[in-house]
Parts: C-alpha cells; structure tokens; sequence
C-alpha cells in the first residue's frame, strides 16, 4: 500500500541539544516513528520528515519495488520527492539500485526498472538516540524472481536521520552488498552514460540551479565532473534544495555525477557500463548523505560534508 498521509500519533522523547560548526543550533525534538501503509513514517514534533517503503506496491501490476524513501519532506512539510512519475513510472523517490544484474553469465533482470527481482525486508530496528537523531536498521534480500528464482544479494543498510537547527537535517544512508552465491556481478546502464547506484529522484523547479564547492555546476546527457557534492536548489546558490553527498573516491570505478534539470533522478555514477563483481569476503559498502535545506552558504555545506566524512567507519 503506498503512503496515505493521516494525524499522527506521537511518542514522546526529549533529545539533547547539540551545536554544529557555523550551523544553527539543534533545538530539541520530539522524534518518533510509527508503522504505516507498509513501511515506516519517521515524525519529528509529530511532523512527518520521510517514509521508508518496506512492502512492494506498484503502479497497476507494473514497476513493483520496496526499499526505498517517498514521501521525503522538508522542514517546511513540503514533499521533495517524486514516486512513479510520468516520465519515469520506474523512478522512485530515494533508491540504490542499477540496470545490470548477473550471476555468472546469466541475467538475471534489471533491479532499475524492477524487472526480474524484488526485495524483501528481512529485519528493521528502529531507534531514537540521545544525540537529536534516528535510525532504521535493515536487512534486505534482494531475490531474483524470473529467469533465476533464488536469494542473489543481502543488503544491510543503515538510514540515519538528524536535524540540522530548525531550517534543515540530514538523511545519512551506510549501504552494505553481500553476494548469497558465487559470480553475482552488478552494472550501470549499457551506454555511455553508465548510471546506476545512490539515486534521488527529487522534485525540480522550472529553473533549478546545480552548485558545487567551486560555483555552478552545468548537468549533460553524459557524466559530469564536478565535486564530492552538488547542491540542487530552486534557483540560486543560496535558495532552498538538496544536497548530495558521497564519497566517490571510495566508489569502485566511479563515473561521476548524472544531473538533470528536468524529468529524471540525478546520480553519483558507479561502476559504469561494465558490470562490478561482488566479494562475499568483501562486500561493497558505500555512504551518501542528504541535507534538505532551506537556505545553506557553500561555507555551511562544506562543514556539513567534513562532518559527513570524519563519521565513516570502514
């Protein structure tokens, strides 16, 4: 069932208040999270800020998926994401996934677009910790469900919100890959584009600004180079938006960035074309970050990314 937005029920916790370098101060909150519509709706002073899918729904038979974020609200309460868009039936809201799946030299289907496989949730904890932030715990078998019908893929995520003052937070994703079987190997799309990875499918405005350390960033049909993290705002470089972050020089054959300024998800790129095979002894292991904001200076969102850096434990 998708999410059916209705009055909350809030648990009550008080957090601590903690200062973030040239950021505005956290006020405390009351965090909770309830089960809805098949997933899980995380509330902050009983406002809703993002819904995990747990359950497969799809558009009349078509594009099942699960294990994804939508709706994503910002502190306004304003949706930013988009689920089963026109242009894209297939794009979902905050997704990891890629358009090549292989064990050995069989296809076993093409998790973009959901076709061949599902996800099925395993386990999910959630807490709410001391330090103004939550976390949902995962374990998510991805299943191959056509040509081979067998457990190909467990993934352990970890979804970490927390605020950031009143006028934005942060969504911190730590995404783990095991391969179940031996030859599972993982690709981006089959052209010179190569997407495939950590995808947000944000809502854009008609003139949408892309920025970078440096200034703006201009999106292409083709990978961009441009920095760790791209601010994705309404206009200019102060405005409000979304900020990606990731860690590309952590990623296996990183392409670079796929932006786009209208009717489709943007996307740090890895590992291209040609398909990525899995370590069992080694499993793929990668970190983005979100901040939905409401008016950020390049200076802000530096700090933010050194915060987001110096917290990697590999």
């Amino acid at each position: 069932m998708k999410y059916q937005p209705i009055a909350p029920v809030v648990l009550l916790l008080f957090s601590a208040i903690f200062l973030f370098a040239e950021m505005p101060t956290a006020t405390a909150q009351i965090l909770s999270f309830e089960e809805r519509d098949g997933g899980l709706l995380l509330l902050s002073d009983g406002k809703p800020r993002l819904f995990y899918q747990m359950e497969t729904i799809s558009e009349n038979g078509q594009y099942p998926r699960a294990n994804y974020l939508h709706p994503v609200f910002d502190t306004k309460g304003e949706i930013v994401t988009e689920d089963f868009p026109k242009d894209h039936l297939h794009h979902r809201g905050i997704f990891w996934t890629w358009h090549q799946l292989w064990v050995d030299d069989l296809r076993i289907g093409d998790p973009w677009i959901s076709e061949g496989v599902e996800w099925e949730v395993k386990k999910s904890k959630t807490k709410i910790h001391p330090n103004n932030s939550a976390t949902i715990e995962l374990k998510v078998i991805w299943k191959g469900n056509k040509v081979l019908k067998k457990n190909i893929i467990e993934e352990n995520t970890i979804i970490t919100f927390q605020s950031i003052g009143s006028q934005a937070y942060k969504i911190t994703f730590d995404i783990t890959l095991k391969p179940l079987t031996s030859g599972v190997r993982i690709g981006g799309s089959e052209d010179a584009k190569g997407y495939g990875g950590f995808s947000p499918r944000i809502k854009l405005s008609e003139n949408a600004g892309f920025f970078d350390e440096n200034g703006p960033v201009t999106p292409d049909n083709l990978p961009v180079a441009a920095g760790d993290w791209i601010n994705i705002t309404k206009n200019g470089p102060d405005d409000a938006g979304v900020v990606i972050m990731g860690e590309p020089d952590k990623l296996p054959s990183y392409q670079g960035w796929i932006l786009r300024k209208r009717n489709s998800m943007q996307n740090m790129a890895f590992p291209g074309q040609e398909p990525l095979l899995l370590d069992k002894k080694e499993p793929l292991h990668f970190r983005n970050q979100l901040i939905i904001h409401q008016g950020m200076t390049t200076q802000e969102i530096i700090n933010q990314y050194r915060i987001f850096r110096n917290q990697a434990n590999y």
